[in-house]
């Protein structure tokens, strides 16, 4: 019983980590005129959801090989399962000038890795994150 739950999940978690690895925005909140949840927060709560251990590795896993907005996500991730090593993560991004595509509202922008890691850092996300979780 126990396997078939853990296979059931990695089935999700899957299409999850692929979207995610090559998502277009970053994005917490609602987005666009409708104000709906972005493709990627999805693809990031089907993650933070794991047990923290799977989700922890499914994060560093997204950090090291997704584009500009999955490795935000995998920050944000990491801050919330482990904080010691999000802060080792931040020292070598913190100054990053490496674009990225956010969006806030229905406004999309382009701004630094290091602008939007700082914004992870300050917790300018915690409300979204751990909003979702009171659906849980």
């Amino acid at each position: 019983m126990i396997l078939c739950c853990i296979l059931a999940a990695q089935d999700t978690l899957s299409p999850a980590m692929e979207r995610l690895a090559k998502t277009e925005r970053f994005a917490f909140g609602g987005v666009g005129i409708a104000g709906v949840t972005s493709p990627g927060e999805k693809d990031f709560r089907v993650i933070v959801s794991q047990p923290p251990e799977i989700a922890l590795d499914r994060f560093e896993k997204l950090y090291a090989t997704g584009n500009a907005q999955a490795q935000a996500y995998a920050l944000a991730g990491i801050r919330k399962l482990d904080p010691k090593r999000f802060k080792q993560l931040l020292g070598s991004v913190k100054n990053s000038n490496k674009p990225i595509v956010t969006m806030a509202g229905c406004i999309v922008d382009r701004q630094t890795f290091g602008a939007v890691a700082r914004e992870i850092e300050s917790g300018h996300y915690d409300l979204w994150i751990e909003r979702g979780n009171e659906t849980r």
